[in-house]
């Protein structure tokens, strides 16, 4: 008969950190996915009644953006009060902020030495030469790219300079499972102000551009707003967009391009990705990245790559403005015309003094606080 050994009872165990109820409940409340620390975490709101950093966590009772990663870049290393007002405005609502530039923001005393995420890739500006026109933010995409890769964890990720403004009682409607862009094939975003159903009342969407099997470079005739440049421009992204999946890009030509082979292009100043699309975004948009493909066809081509029409894109009414007011005048102007604003480009943190020195104007973080009440009421929702 043979015998089968049992194990010796185990002893009587005493409470550890890891048995004992507040043990249990730390580890339970641990993340599954460690996320990477960001460079600085949420700051004290400096131009608030109280600067107390109690104070501020009191003050805030906005969570609907608590999982989300606010990816914010400078094309230029213009940080300064850019930065600080920005994060003074937005950290009260988005307590997960990343800012990117081309360059470490360095004082005598190294105070913000590392408050901003390096990547210089590609972004050297030199305009002297209308034929081969430099723009430093033509590869602002391997910024995105090296937040998402180094970001993991996140619910979601929220893309946009430093110099837009984003419109954040709109954006709490909108789904954190699917994308948000100004596309074309791009589902409207409830509650909208009457009329907003009809394309003609929203911000330009971005557009499908001309056959690649062309070489339109032929009659290129410098900088200009068309696809031909020969650096930047179709040719160079074309041979990217042809290393995607075959079954991705079918997928594109079926929902979104009438059953042609086509890319996209338009402005890249505001772009939500769901965590769960990160990995497949970032290796579809690194495609792209692998040639000198401009940032305005990279990314709303591979937007379109990876999302599925019916389940994917909600429309951001995104305005790309020109000329003045850069400031929250402008939305309340579009208010009045009857139209929406999620978000705009460019926003002036300051303004030029009759010198010509530009100095940031504290008046604008007040006059947003402003904005987002007065935006929240417009919707009907509730704000803190």
């Amino acid at each position: 008969m043979a015998l089968i050994l049992q194990p010796p009872p185990s002893p009587p165990q005493t409470p550890t950190a890891l048995t004992s109820l507040p043990g249990l409940i730390t580890q339970y409340l641990q993340p599954k996915c460690p996320r990477t620390p960001l460079p600085v975490p949420a700051s004290p709101c400096l131009h608030c009644s109280s600067n107390n950093r109690n104070r501020r966590i009191d003050r805030k009772r906005l969570h609907a953006f608590d999982d989300v990663l606010l990816i914010v870049f400078f094309s230029h290393a213009r940080y300064d009060v850019n930065l600080d007002y920005y994060r003074d405005v937005y950290g009260e609502w988005f307590p997960n902020i990343l800012f990117i530039g081309p360059r470490s923001r360095e004082d005598k005393g190294f105070k913000h030495s590392y408050d901003v995420l390096v990547d210089s890739y590609e972004s050297d500006e030199d305009l002297s030469d209308p034929q081969n026109y430099k723009m430093a933010g033509r590869m602002a995409h391997h910024m995105l790219y090296t937040a998402l890769t180094q970001h993991p964890c996140y619910k979601g990720y929220l893309w946009a300079p430093f110099d837009a403004l984003l419109n954040v009682p709109r954006l709490t409607l909108f789904d954190q499972e699917r994308f948000w862009y100004h596309s074309f094939a791009g589902e409207y975003t409830i509650p909208v102000t009457d009329g907003n159903y009809n394309e003609s009342r929203h911000a330009a969407p971005v557009v499908i551009g001309p056959d690649p099997e062309v070489d339109w470079t032929a009659g290129w005739r410098g900088w200009g707003p068309d696809w031909c440049d020969p650096h930047v421009g179709l040719k160079v992204c074309y041979p990217a967009f042809l290393r995607a999946p075959a079954p991705m890009r079918s997928r594109m030509s079926a929902l979104f391009t009438n059953g042609t082979t086509r890319l996209i292009g338009g402005s890249a100043d505001t772009l939500y990705i769901p965590g769960r699309y990160r990995e497949v975004f970032a290796e579809t948009l690194g495609l792209f990245l692998e040639t000198d493909c401009f940032l305005e066809i990279a990314v709303p081509t591979a937007v379109h790559l990876v999302t599925l029409k019916g389940k994917g894109i909600q429309f951001v009414d995104h305005w790309w403005i020109w000329y003045p007011p850069f400031n929250a005048t402008f939305v309340r102007q579009k208010w009045a015309e009857g139209y929406e604003v999620d978000t705009m480009h460019t926003f002036h943190w300051g303004d030029a003094d009759a010198d010509g020195e530009w100095r940031g104007r504290p008046q604008h973080i007040y006059d947003l606080r402003m904005l987002m009440k007065e935006s929240a009421e417009r919707q009907g929702i509730a704000w803190p």
